[in-house]
């Protein structure tokens, strides 16, 4: 890659197999970076057009430098944080210690996973997060059961996180949550929600999580309009083509669907992505108006 071995690194991690070496993922955009500056992920390295930084009123440390291979290391001073609109995103940087790299446009579309790249991208730590039983019991919690679809899984973490539902459990065959197609789908609500990978039979059937209502999306459910549901419990989607798996919906206490709409609709279903959205609106709407 011309002698920049920095940017071929980053390159390999559009690759499951590197980002689980390295534990290591990458995020691209002006909002998507925006948004992980200001979450508590560690960042691990920003690369940048000028653009990005003169639009952020960052300036470098020690000189302007074109290629990282340069040693074009950018450090947001603390007298370099003043106020306005990205000054969050500014501060964060500092507090972070996070290293910025000036890079050039034909460099960034060298390594982006985007068709049109778009000034800027973030080397991000892979999170791990500890299991919060109490809360789990205490909240609504999405279950993801195979859900095989990058774009599906982006679009359910975007809307669990519009709808206040910051806790998703995914069964351990579920598409990867730091998979480039999923980052981008998630616009940056993955950098605020968690997230936990499990053997969902065992995880539903934890005596901890004993008298917890566990409802599951079917076509053949109670209309989720008229169903009643609870404050708290654990809301299972299942696999795009198959549905929930035999051995989860075993553990299912609650079976409710999305009635189709008058004139009858001919569509055979709902994308599970949409379907869960709509399911996740109807939970936040009883839980606001107390019914």
């Amino acid at each position: 890659m011309s002698g920049l071995p920095g940017l071929k690194f980053i390159s390999s991690l559009k690759h499951k197999k590197y980002r689980r070496l390295h534990n290591l993922f990458v995020a691209e955009g002006e909002k998507m970076v925006d948004d992980l500056l200001k979450s508590s992920l560690h960042t691990e390295a920003v690369y940048a057009t000028g653009q990005w930084f003169a639009e952020r009123d960052i300036e470098p440390d020690g000189g302007k430098h074109d290629q990282v291979e340069a040693g074009s290391r950018w450090l947001v001073g603390k007298d370099k944080v003043p106020g306005g609109t990205e000054s969050e995103v500014r501060g964060k940087a500092f507090r972070s210690g996070c290293p910025f790299y000036r890079i050039t446009e034909k460099e960034l579309q060298r390594i982006s996973s985007l068709t049109t790249p778009n000034k800027v991208l973030a080397l991000v730590r892979i999170p791990s997060y500890s299991e919060d039983h109490e809360k789990m019991k205490n909240s609504l919690t999405l279950i993801l059961d195979r859900i095989r679809d990058p774009g599906n899984l982006g679009t359910l973490v975007r809307s669990a996180d519009w709808f206040g539902v910051d806790t998703l459990v995914l069964s351990e065959d579920s598409a990867e949550m730091t998979s480039p197609k999923t980052v981008q789908s998630t616009m940056g609500s993955l950098f605020r929600i968690r997230y936990h990978y499990v053997h969902l039979p065992s995880f539903l059937a934890s005596p901890r999580f004993s008298g917890v209502p566990v409802y599951g999306a079917s076509s053949g459910g109670s209309s989720v309009w008229s169903h009643p549901l609870s404050k708290a419990g654990f809301l299972v989607l299942g696999n795009e083509s198959q549905g929930i798996s035999p051995e989860v919906e075993k553990l299912v206490t609650h079976k409710i669907g999305i009635p189709r709409g008058r004139p009858r609709g001919q569509t055979e279903s709902l994308n599970i992505a949409a379907a869960g959205s709509i399911i996740m609106a109807e939970f936040s709407r009883r839980m606001f108006d107390g019914t």
